[in-house]
This record gives structure tokens, C-alpha cells and sequence, in this order.
């Protein structure tokens, strides 16, 4: 019997979508409502970190101006640049508070020497004050972290003094001091939960005092 092959359909070749992968996942855009318009058309970008470390022009022309285009450390040659005193790697800005106008080989010297280097940064921190080489934006993350630091404190204070008839209590009860992990267990307690504390040492306090008066007492014959 001779070999019989099954007729078959011919395989049609698919025909490719004519979009992409990513253009099928794209999306519309929704459209900005108009008070987000508002909003980002007062927008103003800051300064990122590589413009907060460069001198203004303006800047430059002040600190050539105060040093009378004179090197500030060696005092003999003439100063053509501006040097950070506290160095951009480590977050100095370009203010004049950070400037110091120098000759090429004092700049080469200080960069190189960080006994020179700290020797200038601890100079500038007694003429300027601590943080010396910072901007607005940095004074105002400064100013933010202080403001939280001392909620932060208040609310610890506050939490204390709200606290501190219980601690008084347990004192009385213990005869001692509290420890001061048995201070931060008040601390972590809520209000509700100090008051039925409170509550509770009361009684027990009260309970005892009435255990140690002698039997008797207070009572008088007519």
C-alpha cells in the first residue's frame, strides 16, 4: 500500500500590527486642570547642587573688590581666583561668606594641605559664624530641622509634665526613684491609659494606708 499524505491548509502568514509594544501601552494624557496651570506657571525652579556651589559674577566682584585684587593669604601676588573655603565636595556653596580670592599657588597649596584647609575654615567660622558656607535653601532646611527638633523637644516636655503625677505616685509606692526605662514605659503610654493607671495606684495606695492604722484608732469611748 503506498504511502498516503493528508492534504493540509496552507498556513496564511499573520500580518504584523503596525504598532509598537510601547505605543500600545501608551496612554493619554489627561489634560492639566486649569488651577494646577495656575499653580505651575508661578513655579520657579531652585538651583541644583552643581549651580549652588558656583560663584555669581556679582559675588566675584565684591570679593575682588574687599581684597583690592590681592592675594588674601600671601598677600603679595595677585589674587585670580576664587577659592571655596569650605569645598564644594563637601557642600560649600557659592556665597561670599565662603569665598577667598587667591593667587594660583596659595589655591594650589590650600587644596592640597588640610592643615591650610582647616586652618582657613576654622579662620572663616570665627569672622562668619558656624555654617558659613551656607545658602537660603540650606539655611531654610537648617531652620525647618531646628523648628521639628524643638516640637519634637516641647512635646517631650509637655508629655513629662502630663506624666509626671504618676511618677510621682510610683515613687511614693516604690520608695525610690524611677528607672529610666520605667519613665520611657510611661511615655509610651496614652492618656487613657495614665489615667486608669493613676486610678489604680490611688487605690492601692489608698488600700494600704488603711492596712497600717492600728486597730482602733480614731475611735474614742463616750
Amino acid at each position: 500500500m503506498s504511502h498516503q499524505t493528508f492534504w493540509k491548509p496552507e498556513k496564511k502568514p499573520k500580518q504584523k500590527k503596525a504598532y509598537s509594544r510601547l505605543e500600545q501601552r501608551k496612554k493619554d494624557k489627561k489634560p492639566v486642570p486649569e488651577w494646577k496651570k495656575d499653580i505651575l506657571s508661578h513655579h520657579q525652579s531652585r538651583p541644583n547642587t552643581k549651580e549652588r556651589g558656583e560663584f555669581p559674577k556679582d559675588v566675584i566682584a565684591e570679593l575682588i573688590a574687599d581684597s583690592n585684587g590681592i592675594c588674601e593669604c600671601c598677600k603679595a601676588a595677585e589674587a585670580t581666583t576664587t577659592h571655596h573655603v569650605y569645598p564644594r565636595g563637601r557642600k560649600g556653596r557659592g556665597v561670599k561668606t565662603n569665598g577667598l580670592r587667591l593667587c594660583w599657588p596659595c589655591h594650589d597649596r590650600i587644596q592640597t594641605n588640610e592643615e591650610l584647609l582647616q586652618f582657613w575654615i576654622s579662620a572663616f567660622r570665627d569672622k562668619y559664624g558656624d555654617h558659613f558656607w551656607f545658602d537660603e535653601q540650606d539655611w531654610e532646611e537648617y531652620n525647618r530641622k531646628q523648628a521639628a527638633r524643638k516640637r519634637v523637644e516641647d512635646e517631650k516636655k509637655e508629655r513629662l509634665e502630663s506624666i509626671k503625677p504618676v511618677m510621682e505616685l510610683l515613687t511614693t509606692a516604690a520608695g525610690r526613684s524611677l528607672k529610666v526605662k520605667e519613665v520611657r514605659l510611661l511615655e509610651a503610654m496614652d492618656e487613657k491609659q495614665i489615667c486608669v493607671f493613676e486610678n489604680m495606684l490611688n487605690d492601692i495606695l489608698g488600700a494600704s494606708a488603711k492596712q497600717q492604722v492600728p486597730f482602733g484608732y480614731g475611735y474614742f469611748d463616750d
